[in-house]
């Protein structure tokens, strides 16, 4: 982003802890979710000026324009039924590609410039649900001078974020103009690619415009699970060609036996953990998504599940009053993922000054 373009912005870059509390009570506001927890309150200059339609595995998100025209696209977290299928549908595939949503529609997106970049299908079916309907908006506010957006979302809401994200990077000028600026805040954030695809990301959002924030006590940030074999090694890492090292390095064919069998070894049993996720999680997993949408052509899915997160970090660390205050009981699993630590935790360590 040009010096310009910054100093015309009504965004600034760096971890903003008022700011993010606000555009996060305004995530957790999408009261038609079906969940028991909604916002005491709201932050006062924010008006909702739009709800989406729902697309996709129960996709969805609201429009919220600040009063100093800076518009907030809260992309909606899992609400249940197929919206649990997206997260679980986690096979890779390649960051740069088409895909068929209906017997009329392929859409194309891009993700990522590196090649070598993946991500994770369930989300990338959502945001390519979502997209035309999010750029529409932005047009529309565009055309009404709004320049500056944030992008939030939480848990699953937040992974969709990181794709949205990349995909206004990439999409061509005639989808959405090129002098926006966005802002990105991804609470409680899942990984949504490979670590070719997290390198591009932090580069296209790099000094300061986008971040995730992690409670160190919640596991979704853990997942999906990675697995890293020789095949997601960069192509000039030297292990990728190990066999032509050892043929060179090692003179004592004893060595290089035992070496090579300990590798190809090792080497298997991630492959063969790598096709047990693919069996579960792609081919099974499948039969469910085209009961939700029927019309949907799966694209070839990689043989990878090294998963990596992306963003600038925020910890968020508990102490020991939030331990007492949020007590895990064995059974109450999201317990630590839900919005009030996030926001307890965030105001003890960025008090407002």
């Amino acid at each position: 982003m040009s010096a310009h373009l910054v100093s015309q912005t009504k965004l600034k870059p760096d971890f903003d802890a008022n700011e993010f509390l606000d555009v996060l009570h305004l995530e957790w506001a999408h009261q038609d979710s079906g969940s028991t927890y909604h916002p005491p309150t709201l932050p006062l200059n924010y008006k909702r000026m739009h709800r989406s339609i729902e697309v996709g595995l129960k996709n969805k998100f609201d429009f919220w324009l600040r009063d100093d025209s800076v518009g907030v696209i809260c992309l909606r977290y899992t609400v249940g039924g197929t919206s649990w299928l997206e997260n679980f549908y986690s096979g890779m595939i390649k960051a740069n590609g088409s895909l068929r949503l209906n017997d009329s529609t392929n859409f194309n997106y891009k993700f990522a410039q590196d090649g070598k970049a993946l991500v994770h299908h369930g989300w990338a079916i959502g945001v390519c649900h979502l997209a035309p309907l999010v750029t529409k908006t932005i047009n529309e506010y565009y055309k009404k001078g709004v320049k500056n957006f944030i992008i939030v979302g939480h848990s699953q809401g937040a992974a969709l974020s990181f794709l949205m994200r990349s995909y206004l990077q990439y999409a061509p000028d005639s989808v959405v103009p090129k002098d926006i600026t966005y802002k990105l805040y991804c609470s409680a954030a899942p990984k949504p690619g490979n670590l070719f695809y997290a390198y591009d990301f932090d580069f296209i959002t790099r000094n300061g415009w986008a971040y995730r924030i992690v409670n160190t006590n919640d596991w979704v940030p853990q997942t999906p699970f990675s697995i890293q074999t020789i095949g997601d090694l960069h192509p000039t890492n030297p292990f990728a060609k190990r066999k032509e090292l050892m043929h060179r390095r090692v003179s004592n064919p004893l060595i290089r036996l035992y070496a090579n069998h300990a590798i190809k070894d090792m080497e298997g049993a991630a492959q063969k953990t790598n096709r047990k996720y693919k069996k579960y999680l792609s081919k099974r997993m499948s039969r469910f998504i085209h009961r939700a949408l029927v019309q949907y052509k799966c694209p070839e899915i990689e043989k990878s599940n090294f998963y990596m997160p992306a963003g600038i970090p925020i910890i968020l660390q508990p102490d020991s009053a939030y331990e007492e205050k949020f007590k895990y009981d064995g059974k109450n699993v999201f317990l630590h993922h839900m919005f009030e630590p996030y926001i307890y935790l965030t105001e003890l360590h960025y008090p407002k000054k």
